[in-house]
């Protein structure tokens, strides 16, 4: 026979156990609510990755037109300098003129570097046209070593190249942007403007930052 006490203690246990069970089946609903109300909340992928990307298409100038009304955008390339020959007063004339530029351009700019391969074909078409009208034997050595040189340093070498991204709200300002850019920042490091090949380049390069460009534009 069970005593008063046993009885208590088995109904306690049985009660602590329906309500654990009850505290698990409260938390898997809320957590199936929860899934489906996030289900239902998730956006569609887009169909296409242009409207992913937020360039639309290459003007007739050369520029770049922006999603959703959002303006213009040009790329110019920023040629870079030995920073570690220069004198002291070159180098904080430098920094000045970079301060001064940021101070007194209030439009919208960024600056972004890249790594590129190394463009090594005029120096390989210049030793294959070497070695092609070649007679000498041990000159010839020279030459091929040469070669395999150059193309070991186009297929593992890369170059960090920097470009200076402007945005304007049409055209006109963007015409406008430019030029100032290139008046002000060329005192410190000039600019160099590119051509539609390089820049299409540029922006392939950009969203595809694991692959190799074969050619430069």
């Amino acid at each position: 026979m069970f005593s008063r006490k046993d009885k208590n203690a088995s109904f306690f246990k049985e009660g602590k156990e329906q309500q654990a069970l009850f505290d698990e089946t409260v938390k898997r609903k809320r957590k199936l609510k929860n899934s489906q109300h996030s289900k239902r909340k998730r956006r569609m992928a887009k169909p296409s990755v242009a409207e992913v990307l937020s360039i639309r298409e290459l003007t007739d100038n050369g520029s770049f037109e922006l999603q959703g009304n959002k303006g213009y955008l040009d790329i110019m390339q920023i040629q870079s300098k030995d920073i570690y020959s220069p004198s002291t007063q070159e180098t904080e004339y430098d920094i000045m003129m970079m301060a001064k530029f940021f101070q007194s351009y209030t439009h919208d700019i960024k600056i972004v570097s890249m790594n590129f391969p190394v463009d090594m074909q005029k120096q390989l078409n210049a030793i294959n046209y070497k070695i092609t009208q070649n007679k000498a034997p041990l000159y010839e050595k020279f030459l091929l070593k040469k070669r395999d040189e150059l193309q070991f340093l186009e297929t593992h070498r890369t170059n960090r190249e920097f470009y200076l991204y402007i945005y304007a709200s049409s055209l006109k300002q963007l015409s406008e942007y430019r030029k100032n850019c290139l008046r002000y920042l060329g005192r410190v490091t000039p600019l160099i403007e590119l051509s539609e090949g390089k820049k299409l380049d540029l922006i392939y390069k950009l969203h595809n930052q694991n692959s190799k460009l074969e050619k430069r534009g």
